[in-house]
């Protein structure tokens, strides 16, 4: 849940291209399964399960996570791969896979609406899009989006309002009018930056699928694999 002393402390800043961005989703972890960048490496290198009987497919498993104030949230899903795809197809199925389990966490988030705001927060989805862009094909955030000044991001806050309190469900920004947008930048009209375009999500069923009926174990168990 993201507060205005975030500005403050560097964690939340506005941008022009992209909106709110909350710089945590940015500074992608190594963490098991857990993290942009590990998802990346998995799928990249293929690294995931090998199971009897489902030759030429490995297995992974991909979660999202959030402890706050003796409240732990967590959205874990898992799948099989198809070896040997193209780097390009790589990608596909990477932003895929984390673009169902980002919209799954922040709906299982939104559950807890009496303990948090965090769910569908306006930054979220689209700090987690920036954060995988920069992980999977190396982006320089701040060149691609824009990051106006500690204090016109609080003014834009201090105009419009705590940004939990109002939802976004996609990956797209909403924009705020930042005056500071047009004098440091040059920018009129925000446009959300083609790149982060770029990587089109793969469809189920061909280079990878759910793996919950090809798992050793029952679904509720399927964590324990990927520990």
């Amino acid at each position: 849940m993201s507060s205005r002393e975030d500005i403050r402390n560097g964690r939340l800043i506005y941008t022009c291209n992209c909106g709110w961005l909350d710089l945590g989703h940015l500074r992608s972890s190594f963490r098991p399964h857990a993290s942009a960048r590990y998802l990346w490496q998995d799928i990249l290198h293929e690294r995931g399960l090998s199971i009897t009987g489902h030759q030429g497919k490995h297995f992974i498993g991909y979660k999202q996570s959030m402890g706050r104030a003796g409240l732990d949230v967590e959205h874990f899903r898992t799948y099989w791969i198809k070896k040997g795809l193209s780097i390009s197809e790589r990608q596909s199925v990477a932003l895929s896979i984390f673009m169902e389990v980002s919209l799954g966490f922040e709906s299982v988030q939104e559950k807890y609406s009496m303990f948090t705001n965090s769910g569908y927060s306006e930054e979220d989805l689209v700090s987690n899009l920036v954060g995988f862009y920069v992980e999977v094909m190396g982006i320089k955030w701040a060149t691609t989006c824009k990051p106006v000044s500690i204090e016109a991001s609080q003014s834009i806050w201090d105009k419009e309002g705590p940004i939990g309190a109002r939802k976004n469900r996609s990956f797209k920004p909403n924009f705020h009018r930042c005056d500071e947008c047009s004098s440091k930048h040059g920018i009129a009209n925000p446009m959300f930056p083609a790149i982060l375009n770029s990587i089109q999500p793969a469809i189920k069923g061909k280079h990878f699928d759910d793996a919950d009926k090809k798992m050793p174990l029952p679904r509720h168990l399927h964590s324990v694999l990927y520990r």
